[in-house]
């Protein structure tokens, strides 16, 4: 078998595509601001709250530091994409697709949330609990990402 044909364009029939994004849900949901998910169950304030101020701050500048022109180039981007996605109706844009806007919602979603923790002082459980919705937000992102994949992949592999 060469790489070519490892490579195929056929995007939701390849165990690739599936395998790529599997791995996306699993970093995503293992993970909050940068966390990870299991040191915000402790609820141990003294040891979270340093990194937790290290990860908001570095996130907050992330996303501000964006020049006009970066976030130009990925909207058309990611508007080219989708209108070859979904319009013109390739398989492999459309997979593109649900591999990238559940990221750039996550960013969003976590700089929200990130907003909100920027001035806070002194964190409490209060917070703990904010970063726990912001994860319970990413895992339903995901569930619908794996669900529409498996609609969309459907439809291209029996109805198209």
């Amino acid at each position: 078998m060469s790489i070519i044909e490892l490579l195929s364009w056929d995007a939701f029939g390849s165990g690739w595509f599936w395998a790529l994004l599997l791995l996306q849900l699993l970093v995503n949901s293992s993970r909050v601001i940068g966390i990870p998910v299991d040191m915000l169950r402790t609820c141990d304030m003294d040891q979270i709250g340093p990194i937790l101020k290290w990860r908001i701050s570095r996130l907050v500048e992330l996303v501000e530091g964006l020049h006009v022109l970066v976030i130009s180039v990925i909207s058309s981007a990611m508007c080219g994409i989708l209108v070859l996605g979904f319009w013109y109706q390739i398989e492999v844009f459309a997979a593109l697709c649900l591999l990238v806007l559940p990221e750039i919602a996550i960013l969003r979603l976590g700089y929200l949330t990130a907003i909100k923790l920027r001035y806070d002082q002194a964190y409490s459980l209060n917070t703990i609990q904010l970063i726990n919705k912001l994860h319970y937000k990413i895992q339903a992102l995901g569930a619908v990402t794996l669900l529409s994949a498996g609609f969309l992949g459907y439809g291209y592999e029996v109805l198209l």
